[in-house]
Order: C-alpha cells, then structure tokens, then sequence
C-alpha cells in the first residue's frame, strides 16, 4: 500500500479512536451518574425506612400514617432496584465502549507498523540504490584506473 493510502488509513483510524474514547467518556459519564443516583435513593430509603421504624414504635401513629410510610419504603425499594439496574446497564455500556477503544486503538498501531515499515523499506531501497550507484561509480573509476596504468 502506498504510503498515501496508509497516511489516509491511518488518519481515519485516529478518528475512529477519537471517536471510541469520546464514547467512553460518555458512558463512564454515565455510569458515574447512575452509581451517584444509586447512593442518593439508597439514603432515601434509609430515611424511609428510619420514618416507617419511628411510626411502628409510636404507640399512638394513625394507621393512616403508618400505611404511608409502608408505602414511601416500597416506593424507595423500588426506585432504588431500578437505579441498580441503570448502572448495570451503565456498566455493561462503559464496559463494551472500553473493547471499542481497545480494538480502535489496536487497529491505529497496526496501520502505524505498515506505515513504518514502508518507510523503512523506502529507506532501505533508496539506501541500496545509493550503494549500487556508488558501487558503479566505483567500478567505472577502477576500469579507468587500471586503463590509465595500462595505457603509461
């Protein structure tokens, strides 16, 4: 592959990994706010629950009163069941974004190798074609050489 063609590879790979570690902060970024709202329910259903203990301890609490408190600490449970499982979906998103920068990366540093070692082969080219014509130059001025030393 020409070393253009690698150039252009190679520049649509750092997009592609760019992009891949832009999603990855995405999903890192939410997955931070799902594990942020997961604590703030959990101390949500602490108080609930702190609340519903107090009105069962209350000898005089309305019935009324109690059934509500019942019912704050199900809904609480409830939301923060649904929390945790936002940041599972969470976590299995920042995870598979985690493999996208990691392929997107790997692909980056292959198309690197062949760049380098086509230019490494060019170089190794132009090296030996400099030699072949040093080698000629060589052989010309040893051909006169010996001419010369024939001719006196």
């Amino acid at each position: 592959m020409s070393g253009f063609r690698l150039d252009v590879v190679l520049r649509l790979r750092r997009i592609a990994e760019d992009n891949a570690r832009a999603q990855l902060g995405q999903a890192l970024t939410r997955h931070l706010d799902a594990v942020a709202r997961v604590e703030e329910l959990g101390l949500d259903v602490a108080s609930e629950r702190a609340q519903l203990e107090a009105f069962q301890r209350a000898a005089s609490a309305p019935a009324g009163d109690l059934r509500e408190a019942h019912d704050g600490v199900e809904f609480a449970e409830r939301a923060l069941l649904e929390a945790t499982g936002r940041v599972e979906d969470a976590a299995r998103a920042l995870f598979e974004s985690r493999g996208a920068l990691a392929t997107a990366t790997r692909r980056r540093e292959v198309v690197e190798r062949l760049r380098d070692r086509a230019r490494e082969t060019a170089r190794r080219a132009a090296d030996h074609k400099t030699e072949v014509a040093m080698a000629e130059f060589a052989t010309i001025r040893h051909a006169w050489a010996e001419i010369e030393e024939s001719l006196r």
